[in-house]
């Protein structure tokens, strides 16, 4: 049963919850209390402590979630979901935001993004792409267009992939992060993406033959490096086409649920988080903004910004940019 319990969970999830699992029976080990069950008091320390050592508020989720698996796992309380563990773990939170520290983000790789790797890859005058670039493209294409995790990537077989009669492209999805029964999922592939698979495809290859031929890990490292010769510096890695994918979506208009069916996204927080700035762009004072621009557009020659033109000292220039009929109230019968 504990084994089945454990499968449930991805291999990278695993792997991670084990590593902090140690971390905390060394630490249990060296303050002289138990490891399992761990008394709430010892697991409120312990976080405490990560926190004194810089850890981020989103390490120690990861932290307190191994734990409480652990105890469930071994059929015994969960410590970590006692009023003083969610106590200790809130007030930290808002020490970390007193201080001005944020849960960092990868940087998404957008349309305009891929777009500039494109031009490096295709300049003129440069010897043509190796094969492995070749695959490196068509590796961010696919999982930009599919908001593939690193994971879903690295597992991808060439019978996965089909294409349809108009030259797109879909992609099956076995398993996945929020997938662990392996229902499956079917994405959508571009055309072009679809050209750049046949670019890499192998002509004796098989169906059961992977299709990108290398690890979770080490997509991370060939993205990060794919962007930064392409001039756009670092903070890439296998989560950036995710991300910039989702973007470019929420730029587009479309909402937080179309956005999480194309990911695949169990929750509302993390494409919302990803996606806050362009969110920011439509919300109501960036359309007020944009509404103003249209109904003081200028007929000929440049005038002062919309912002510019709105702060203004006397009674009739706000008349002049604004209309009017847009007061709300007659100046000349204000008392």
């Amino acid at each position: 049963m504990v084994d089945a319990a454990r499968n449930s969970r991805a291999p990278t999830t695993t792997k991670t919850y084990r590593t902090y699992l140690a971390a905390w029976a060394d630490h249990a080990e060296r303050r002289g209390v138990a490891v399992r069950p761990a008394h709430p008091a010892a697991v409120a320390e312990w976080l405490t402590t990560m926190a004194d050592e810089g850890k981020s508020i989103s390490t120690l989720g990861v932290a307190r979630a191994a734990l409480a698996a652990a105890h469930r796992e071994a059929g015994l309380d969960d410590p970590t979901t006692t009023e003083l563990v969610r106590r200790v773990l809130s007030g930290l939170a808002r020490e970390s935001a007193r201080q001005g520290r944020r849960p960092s983000q990868v940087k998404g790789l957008t349309a305009d993004d891929l777009r500039r790797v494109l031009a490096h890859v295709h300049s003129p005058g440069t010897p043509p792409p190796t094969r492995a670039v070749l695959r490196d493209v068509a590796m961010v294409q696919v999982m930009r267009d599919a908001l593939l995790r690193r994971g879903e990537a690295a597992q991808l077989v060439w019978a996965d992939v089909s294409r349809a009669s108009d030259g797109s492209g879909r992609l099956v999805i076995r398993h996945s992060k929020t997938d662990p029964e392996g229902k499956g999922a079917v994405a959508y592939l571009g055309a072009a993406t679809m050209d750049a698979l046949e670019r890499i495809r192998p002509g004796d290859a098989s169906l059961e033959a992977s299709v990108f031929g290398i690890t979770g890990p080490y997509i991370s490292v060939r993205i990060a490096e794919l962007a930064e010769k392409a001039g756009l510096g670092r903070g890439y890695s296998g989560h950036s086409c995710r991300i910039g994918m989702a973007q470019d979506l929420a730029a587009e208009g479309y909402s937080l649920t179309q956005l999480m069916t194309a990911g695949r996204w169990a929750n509302p927080a993390m494409p919302a988080r990803y996606t806050r700035n362009e969110a920011a762009a439509r919300n109501a004072v960036a359309l007020y903004y944009k509404q103003l621009s249209l109904f003081d557009r200028p007929a000929t020659g440049d005038k002062p910004p919309v912002e510019q033109r709105l702060f203004v000292d006397k009674p009739s220039d706000v008349e002049t940019a604004l209309g009017s009929q847009s007061l709300p109230f007659d100046k000349r019968t204000a008392g």
